[in-house]
């Protein structure tokens, strides 16, 4: 996979120049401009989505750990949520738990791992273990999709403190 810095080689600039053409911050000359989109398509470069997110400290991904995404509802919800995403530009990561306490905890760390943008959270019961986990990943901008009144009164402390991620 060619990097930037390959792109720089067969276009005879520097790094920085390469960036300035991609992402259009700053005036190139026409023809170096030309030679850089030449290399880059003949390298068939694609810059680094991983790189980038370190740069402008977003993901353009948003996490969505669900109960099931077999059920009609979930699933009619599921896609309309990707639809959204899609259109926006961001990627959706789908962790489908089952009620399944190791895998909430191992999708929640992967999630933040990946530096998600947001969290969307869509159980079909929160039971107090459940909360606990989510109350250390208040960090992550969060939206908790409930089905009851009584779990909803339970997830208001964890709402307050969170910005609220519209999809």
């Amino acid at each position: 996979m060619a990097t930037i810095k390959d792109v720089a080689k067969r276009a005879g600039v520097s790094t920085t120049t390469v960036s300035h053409v991609i992402n259009k911050t700053r005036f190139v000359a026409e023809n170096t401009r030309a030679a850089v989109w030449a290399a880059i398509k003949e390298l068939n470069y694609s810059p680094s989505a991983v790189a980038r997110s370190l740069k402008v400290n977003h993901t353009k991904s948003i996490g969505l750990l669900a109960t099931s995404s077999e059920a009609p509802y979930f699933a009619e919800v599921i896609e309309a949520v990707e639809n959204s995403c899609y259109s926006k530009g961001y990627t959706l990561i789908l962790c489908n738990s089952h009620n399944n306490l190791d895998k909430q905890k191992a999708y929640l760390a992967m999630l933040a791992q990946k530096r998600v943008d947001g969290l969307l959270v869509m159980c079909s019961e929160y039971p107090d273990h459940l909360l606990s986990l989510l109350e250390g990943y208040r960090n992550i901008p969060m939206v908790v999709m409930d089905w009851e009144k009584p779990a909803v009164t339970l997830l208001i402390p964890l709402l307050i403190t969170h910005s609220m991620v519209a999809i």
